[in-house]
């Protein structure tokens, strides 16, 4: 009777520890909410960060991080600074995206006439050109935007284009 008992106990643990979950493994299963996850892109693309003229006047741009973080996210980032870099580097590559300051527009602008494959503008805003650009330029973020809002603006454009 004593062994039926045991046997029958053990039996009912072995069934109901199915189901029982070690601590943590909840917040693991919901997506790991205690645990840190870098961003990494279901879309990769490749982006040209143009840094010209306005990006030289900023005193709070730090393009190392930010490239180092956008290649981090999954994405291939060639980083120029110059019109005629631009020009030969659009001319030798095809870009998904380009990233530069709003007044460097009309440089760029001039440049993709030349290109079969357009890429999409995120503008950076300074406080001075937001309103007027805003309307054009829908996807443009400001200046202080951190890179979390960049590679979200970059993943629904690249999840628009169907890449």
């Amino acid at each position: 009777m004593k062994r039926l008992t045991t046997t029958a106990l053990l039996l009912v643990v072995a069934v109901a520890s199915a189901d029982a979950q070690a601590c943590g493994e909840v917040m693991y299963r919901m997506g790991g909410a205690l645990r840190y996850h870098a961003f990494v892109t279901k879309h990769p693309a490749q982006i040209l960060v143009y840094s010209g003229s306005a990006a030289h006047q900023a005193a709070s741009a730090e393009p190392e991080a930010f490239h180092h973080n956008l290649e981090r996210a999954g994405h291939t980032v060639t980083m120029i600074d110059t019109p005629e870099a631009l020009a030969k580097t659009l001319a030798t590559h095809s870009y998904d995206v380009i990233i530069a300051y709003a007044v460097d527009l009309p440089a760029i602008s001039s440049q993709l006439a030349h290109v079969n494959h357009e890429p999409t503008l995120i503008p950076v805003l300074q406080h001075s050109d937001e309103n007027a650009l805003r309307e054009h330029y829908p996807l443009a973020l400001n200046e202080d935007a951190n890179v979390n809002q960049f590679l979200k603006t970059i993943e629904q454009t690249m999840k628009a284009h169907g890449t």
